[in-house]
């Protein structure tokens, strides 16, 4: 009786105060700047079980403009604190987020509505239940291509949530959304089966009207079981720790000293140039490789910049500095004495140039809504690989360390800067894969920094590489992700350095996914959803279906003897009728 109660209330009694309730607070839980796995999977499970409900309703416009306005304002909420300091006024920084999160709840809806218009065209259960996962995983996929924020405002979790990030590798970004569409897909089906049962769990549930329909239903029923078991042999590698190389040994592996120069801040002062180069000159005894946050230092031309740098070489005995620079340019190139706009790049500079022979590694390629669009130029070069060469550390000697004449070792180093991670392809035009990304980056707020943070660590782990990350804002987390780490070594300012171990001699292959890339992986998850007949020709497995049957959740997946039950949904409504299962 309590079960028929619940239901009742559910799909019958108020079922909009319900459905909206539900989906406000899970997205409020969810949708933050750092997506979690459970509660995104909860909010996707109810707007598909809500979304099926009204298919056929006469009502289902306004339903869902209120679940468009209970996403968007729990989203909204979600967001506060990283929107508060964006902009100039805290109400108009807010207010670009809810319109920001109420364009991207139009993107998540869109694989819900052609879920329900074109899976019945579909020739088995199996594609019909894979189909979901399909299309949510291409959509944010368009979506990360198009939204000038890339992937910060997409529906999919953070990697410390969720068993599947060893995927990314192989399938990047879109293996993990494929995956969180494909557990809403599961847990709805099961959800819409309790809501179709009886009270009576005696006995399996009959959620079909004919006896014809019967062996369709055990085809269902293999289907979610087949997708269930998939998705738990997906999650089984995340069981297995990967450890950090050792550091203590130079025969397969090559210690390196990183740090990330993070001046003191005096109140209501930024660090000069001074500061930043006495900084790195303490720390250039331990690391190697010397990273500056994002706009750490000004440049009004490029002579100031020049001397900048001839003022760094010295006393920074044999590491390689990326110094991450704003300068001032003109906007028309063929006017000098036009007005000028600025730009942020990052150059390397070590001890052996000579002026004007800094590497210019990189400048930014993707601008900060509203705070940077209107003021700076972003650039259109890609990144490019530099090859440092390591020199043995002061336990080892150098024939030991490496063959002469240099006896130094080649560290393949690229760069990125802050929003450009949120892009998953930020690294697709290198031919090659670099040792260790350095990301200077400058955010406004813990939680923004957060969030850019698991960006760099994922484009890190898609291309099978490691991240420095050195975010110079006041509450900003600086640390190193990749390669079996996950570490913030500093919240704020205060320097750091830390040793990492590189795979020699380092592998420079690709991984499967910086090869495919987006479409390659697509193309793989339309051969996965095309594999039907696996789901088919399951056995019979009649031994493990009977002790699911013996839990009351899921005897409603298995067609048992009883005739029709009696359906919760009023029947007045026309198409209310509609089975929430296939």
């Amino acid at each position: 009786m309590g079960s028929d109660t619940l239901r009742s209330i559910i799909l019958a009694k108020n079922p909009t105060l319900i459905f909206g309730a539900s989906e406000f607070l899970l997205a409020f839980l969810s949708l933050g700047p750092t997506p979690t796995f459970v509660p995104l999977i909860l909010l996707l499970t109810v707007l598909r079980i809500h979304g099926l409900r009204i298919a056929c309703r006469s009502t289902r416009i306004l339903e869902l403009m209120c679940s468009w306005a209970a996403v968007t304002v729990g989203a909204s909420l979600a967001h506060y604190s990283s929107a508060t300091n964006a902009l100039s006024s805290s109400t108009q920084s807010f207010a670009a987020v809810a319109v920001m999160s109420a364009i991207t709840y139009v993107s998540a809806i869109l694989p819900f509505y052609a879920d329900i218009r074109l899976h019945r065209r579909l020739p088995t259960f199996w594609a019909q239940v894979t189909f979901l996962p399909v299309v949510w995983a291409t959509t944010w996929a368009i979506v990360s291509h198009i939204s000038p924020v890339g992937r910060l405002l997409n529906w999919s979790p953070v990697s410390t949530s969720h068993p599947f990030g060893w995927l990314l590798p192989y399938t990047g970004p879109m293996g993990i959304d494929w995956a969180v569409g494909a557990c809403a897909a599961l847990f709805s089906e099961v959800a819409a089966a309790w809501l179709m049962g009886t009270s009576n769990d005696e006995q399996p549930a009959q959620l079909f009207t004919s006896s014809t329909e019967a062996p369709q239903s055990n085809k269902h029923s293999r289907s979610l079981l087949a997708l269930g078991t998939l998705l738990v042999a997906l999650a089984l590698p995340s069981l297995h720790v990967i450890t950090p190389a050792r550091t203590d040994t130079i025969f397969h592996t090559s210690p390196l000293g990183v740090a990330c120069a993070l001046p003191p801040v005096h109140k209501g002062q930024h660090p000069t140039l001074d500061d930043f180069i006495t900084e790195t000159k303490k720390l250039t005894s331990q690391a190697k490789v010397v990273l500056w946050p994002e706009s750490a230092v000004v440049f009004n031309n490029q002579g100031e910049r020049e001397v900048a740098f001839e003022d760094l070489r010295k006393n920074i005995q044999k590491s390689v500095i990326g110094v991450a620079f704003e300068e001032s340019v003109p906007q028309d190139p063929s006017n000098p004495g036009g007005s000028r706009m600025r730009r942020n790049g990052l150059a390397l500079v070590h001890e052996g140039q000579k002026k004007g022979e800094e590497v210019i590694q990189y400048y930014k390629r993707n601008l900060v809504p509203f705070t940077e669009s209107f003021s700076a130029i972003p650039s259109t070069e890609p990144p490019a690989i530099y090859d440092f060469e390591l020199g043995p550390p002061k336990w080892a000697t150098k024939p030991e360390w490496s063959s002469p004449p240099n006896y130094t070792r080649p560290v393949p180093i690229t760069s990125s800067i802050c929003l450009d991670f949120a892009f998953s392809s930020a690294f697709s035009s290198l031919n090659s894969r670099p040792a260790l990304i350095l990301a200077p980056a400058r955010t406004w707020d813990s939680t923004v920094s957060l969030a850019m943070w698991e960006q760099a660590k994922s484009r890190a782990n898609e291309i099978g590489s490691m991240v420095l990350w050195c975010d110079g804002g006041a509450m900003g987390v600086s640390g190193v992700g990749g390669g079996g780490i996950s570490e913030i070594m500093q919240l704020g300012s205060g320097s750091w350095t830390r040793t990492i171990s590189l795979q020699f001699p380092f592998d420079q292959r690709r991984t499967v996914y910086a090869v495919v890339g987006d479409f390659g992986v697509l193309v793989l998850l339309v051969v996965i959803m095309g594999g039907g007949s696996v789901a088919w020709h399951l056995p019979a497995l009649s031994g493990s279906r009977s002790v699911l049957q013996a839990v009351p959740l899921l005897q409603r997946l298995f067609p048992g003897r009883r005739r029709d039950q009696e359906n919760l949904i009023d029947a007045e409504v026309p198409g209310e009728r509609q089975s929430l299962l296939r």
